[in-house]
C-alpha cells in the first residue's frame, strides 16, 4: 500500500511540474473517452454515430478543453504566460483529440478515405473549440488575477 501510494504522489508531484502537458493530456484524454462513450450509447439506443450540436463532437471537445486548460491554469507556474499557453493547451489537445477520435472512427467504418475525411472535419473543429474555450479561460484567470491585485 505505501508503493501505491508514493507512485501517485510522484505522479501528482509529476503532473504539476509538467502542467502544460498534463493538461494537454487531461484534454485529450477526457475528449476521446467522451466521445466513445457517447457514441456506443447512441448506437446501443438506434441511432448513428453523435455528430454534435454546431460542430463535429462539440460537447466533446468543450469537457475536454474545460478540464484541461483548468488543471493547467490552476498549477501553472508564476513565470508561464497565462493566455499564451492557456490558448496553446487548449489547440494542441483538440489537435491530438481530433486524431484519436478519427482513429476510432476508421477502426469503426475501416476506409482511409473515410479517416482522412473525418480528420479534416474533426481538426476543424478541435481547434476552433480549444482556441475559443482556451481564450475565454484564459482571459477570464488573467482578469481575476488583475482584479486580485
Amino acid at each position: 500500500m505505501i508503493k501505491i501510494s508514493y507512485y501517485l504522489s510522484n505522479l501528482v508531484k509529476n503532473a504539476r511540474e509538467q502542467n502544460i502537458y498534463a493538461g494537454i493530456t487531461i484534454s485529450v484524454l477526457i475528449t476521446v473517452i467522451s466521445y466513445i462513450i457517447i457514441s456506443v450509447i447512441s448506437i446501443l439506443v438506434g441511432f448513428d454515430i453523435y455528430p454534435g450540436y454546431f460542430l463535429l463532437a462539440d460537447l466533446e471537445y468543450v469537457l475536454g478543453t474545460l478540464f484541461g486548460v483548468i488543471f493547467f491554469l490552476k498549477n501553472r507556474r508564476p513565470d508561464q504566460s497565462i493566455l499564451k499557453y492557456g490558448i496553446v493547451v487548449g489547440i494542441v489537445g483538440g489537435i491530438i483529440s481530433s486524431f484519436f477520435i478519427s482513429l476510432y472512427v476508421w477502426i469503426l467504418l475501416f476506409y482511409f478515405s473515410v479517416f482522412i475525411a473525418y480528420l479534416v472535419a474533426y481538426l476543424i473543429s478541435g481547434v476552433f473549440i480549444g482556441l475559443l474555450i482556451g481564450a475565454i479561460l484564459s482571459g477570464y484567470y488573467m482578469y481575476k488575477e488583475v482584479k486580485g491585485e
